[in-house]
């Protein structure tokens, strides 16, 4: 594969990892006062999306040592579908055994596999990416969407996780704790966001992709080395 085309991979992967981050800072700036959710969701699911296509790219490089056919496409379409996206990359992490190469890697792909709110976020992100986001256009223009807003399902999980914390619940009637509501939710939010963000990332080094997959690594640097104790710690609004 010519330079050239490694460069552009390479800054897929740094503008992948700008856009989750991205995202997380606007998703800390959700609060009573700004329910704009679509910014973040909108950052968070092409940010995931194309971390996970990257990826995939990756691993075709590493088994064909070339991108002979488009290896996230289906059924002649360029999907948006993060479910499918990451089954895909599990499905090669499963043949590569990946998961039994060093305990984070079992971590990992645990989390990747299991983890319902992770699981759930995802989803909520899929749904946004394949139809939500031109949903207002498409009430214009069809009058009609088969689409459930994600806005509403986000907010039905800060709900579940509300509920789920006793500190947080305490609270939800007390006037003037708001702004404490929030930013607990969505710091649950940003440790779910930044796992999912390390495990992706741990796979370009510890994932057999191969040595261009290794060269990327400083792009993703941040989540590489990112410690259980250290998740949801930083303020990316800065």
């Amino acid at each position: 594969m010519d330079v050239y085309r490694e460069i552009c991979l390479t800054y897929e992967v740094e503008t992948s990892i700008k856009l989750i981050r991205k995202g997380m800072a606007e998703l800390q700036g959700i609060s009573g006062a700004n329910d704009f959710y679509h910014v973040p969701i909108l950052l968070l699911s092409s940010g995931y999306e194309r971390l996970i296509k990257c990826l995939l790219c990756l691993a075709s490089i590493d088994e064909r040592g070339e991108i002979k056919e488009i290896p996230y496409e289906k059924k002649g379409r360029k999907g948006h579908d993060l479910d499918l996206l990451l089954n895909k990359l599990l499905e090669i992490c499963e043949e590569k055994d990946y998961s039994s190469k060093f305990p984070a890697a079992k971590e990992d792909i645990n989390l990747l596999k299991n983890d319902k709110k992770l699981r759930k976020i995802i989803s909520i992100l899929s749904e946004f990416a394949q139809s939500g986001r031109y949903y207002n256009l498409d009430m214009f223009i069809n009058g009609k969407s088969d689409y459930d807003k994600s806005e509403d399902k986000w907010e039905e999980l800060e709900t579940a996780i509300a509920l789920s914390r006793k500190d947080i619940s305490k609270k939800i009637k007390t006037p003037g704790e708001l702004d404490y509501i929030y930013t607990e939710i969505n710091k649950e939010f940003i440790i779910v966001l930044e796992k999912f963000a390390r495990a992706l990332a741990r796979l370009s080094t510890l994932g057999d992709f191969g040595k261009f997959a290794k060269q990327i690594s400083p792009y993703v640097h941040d989540y590489l080395f990112l410690k259980d104790e250290e998740l949801g710690t930083k303020d990316y609004r800065k």
